[in-house]
Formats: C-alpha cells, structure tokens, sequence
C-alpha cells in the first residue's frame, strides 16, 4: 500500500450513522463476495491507491475493499495504532527483512520416507547422504524421493502454516 493508504482509510463520514447507513454498509459489504473481479480492483484504486497490487488474490481484494467500505463510514485506525504498525515493520529506524536460513555446519537432518530413515549430514558448502555430496537440500531430497521437492519444505524447515505433506 502507499505512503498514503492509511490517511485515506481514516476518513470518516460526516453525520451520524444512521439504521440506514448501517443497512446500506451491510449491504454493501455481503455483495463483494460475488463481484467481479473488475469492480473489486475499482473500489481498491478508490480506496487505496491507483495500483492493485500484481498478486492480490480476490479473497485479500474482498477483505481490503470490505475494510475501506467500513472505515469510511466508522472511521479507520486512530494514530496511535498507525504508529505502532509502522513500528512494528521496523527495526532500528529500518524496513525489517526475513533473516537468511541457514544452517549450521555439523547439523543433521532427519527424514523418514517409504519407512526408511534418512541421515543428511549439512556441510561446509553442501550437504552429505549416503556418502555422496550434494550441492542443496533440493537435490538430496530429489536422490531420495525420485522426484522434485523443496529441499526445505521435504525435511521440515520451511516455514509455513500448514504441516510438511505426507509421504507419498
């Protein structure tokens, strides 16, 4: 979102809000569900900014239309709160960014497939099993399963919020 996304979801509605208005926001909010995609990405560049975001997902423009909508007529985030999400995507006055994953040399990975346990020793620069050396956990885990995985997702590491899938 722009700079100025969060001053424009502050306006709020001159007026009380009426039974009325309230209906009328109800309303409004249940039909995004089923509207196009087209209109979802014009209420966010009124909303927003000028630029749906390239990867928006319809469920993300639903619920981010369905918030302005909202906020402009209860209002949006109170400064306080602004603040405190601004600082929080920061750390020493800087935009955060992932930390690397890395693993430490001598760590060893272990991996049960078919029902057979496997032993991935990480190295110096790559990573060891059954006496050869690979060059990243991918192709480990593609030697072991014959097919092409995430190394890191195979045994474990990636982050994510569902579980590592079964084995297949």
């Amino acid at each position: 979102m722009s700079g100025n996304t969060y001053a424009r979801s502050r306006r709020k509605r001159r007026g009380p809000v009426t039974a009325q208005v309230e209906a009328d926001l109800a309303t409004r909010v249940r039909a995004l569900p089923n509207s196009p995609r087209a209109e979802l990405e014009a209420e966010w560049r009124r909303l927003w900014s000028p630029t749906v975001p390239r990867h928006a997902s319809r469920a993300f423009l639903v619920r981010a239309v369905a918030y302005g909508i909202q906020a402009e007529v209860y209002g949006g985030l109170d400064a306080e709160t602004l603040r405190l999400l601004k600082k929080a995507g920061q750390a020493k006055g800087k935009p955060s960014r992932p930390q690397p994953r890395r693993l430490s040399k001598g760590t060893k990975l272990f991996r049960e497939w078919h029902g057979e346990t496997h032993e991935v020793l990480v190295l110096e620069k790559g990573f060891a099993w059954r006496g050869r050396t690979y060059p990243s956990l991918t192709a480990v885990a593609r030697a072991i399963t014959g097919t092409n995985w995430n190394g890191w997702a195979f045994f474990g590491l990636k982050r994510r919020s569902t579980e590592t899938p079964a084995d297949g």
